[in-house]
């Protein structure tokens, strides 16, 4: 096991909001080189390769891993939570240090996902199937991921298939998760 210990350090209240906590914590290795497998991985993370952090939204909270062994979070709910986050973040670390060689690093930062992005590639028939009133409003969700891509039937119909391929394309590249055998 490459990380053991995750020692947290400080837990103070946030400063967005005063029900909340945050924390900075010390890993017992060095995790620098690991960061753009990390990347790869974990849908959700933004990597900055000039100065080699990494950010990742876990729940809620907005967690920072910097290169030398420090972790800041903010925005966490509560000391519950922050053991959970640790206890993933363990987990990530390890899993990619025993997996590194069948995982290809990305050195670069992720895109971020735009709405009007997602929307433009919808069919944007406002059909409702998805369970929202718009296109738009479904284009939201799925950049928020509070909705899988996979809700719009409509993305499905062969009229749609080129607007489909761009959009699972786009979606996989800003590392969200569409199943392969999805084209």
């Amino acid at each position: 096991m490459y990380i053991k210990e995750i020692k947290i350090k400080k837990i103070l209240p946030c400063l967005t909001d005063q029900t909340r906590i945050r924390f900075y914590a010390e890993l017992d290795n060095e995790i620098a080189e690991l960061l753009p497998y990390l990347n790869r991985i974990i849908k959700n993370a933004i990597y900055n390769p000039t100065i080699q952090t990494l950010s990742i939204k876990i729940t809620d909270s907005i967690v920072a891993l910097y290169p030398n062994r420090e972790i800041a979070a903010g925005y966490v709910k509560d000391t519950q939570t922050l053991q959970m986050i640790c206890d993933w973040l363990k987990q990530k670390i390890n899993y990619v240090y025993e997996n590194k060689d069948k995982i290809e690093p990305l050195f670069e930062q992720k895109n971020k996902l735009g709405i009007l992005e997602v929307y433009r590639l919808l069919p944007q028939t406002n059909c409702k199937k998805c369970g929202e009133l718009t296109c738009l409003s479904f284009a939201a969700k799925v950049v928020s991921e509070e909705k899988n891509i996979l809700s719009c039937s409509e993305i499905f119909y062969e009229d749609y298939s080129q607007k489909r391929k761009e959009l699972f394309k786009l979606l996989r590249s800003c590392g969200y998760l569409v199943p392969k055998n999805f084209v």
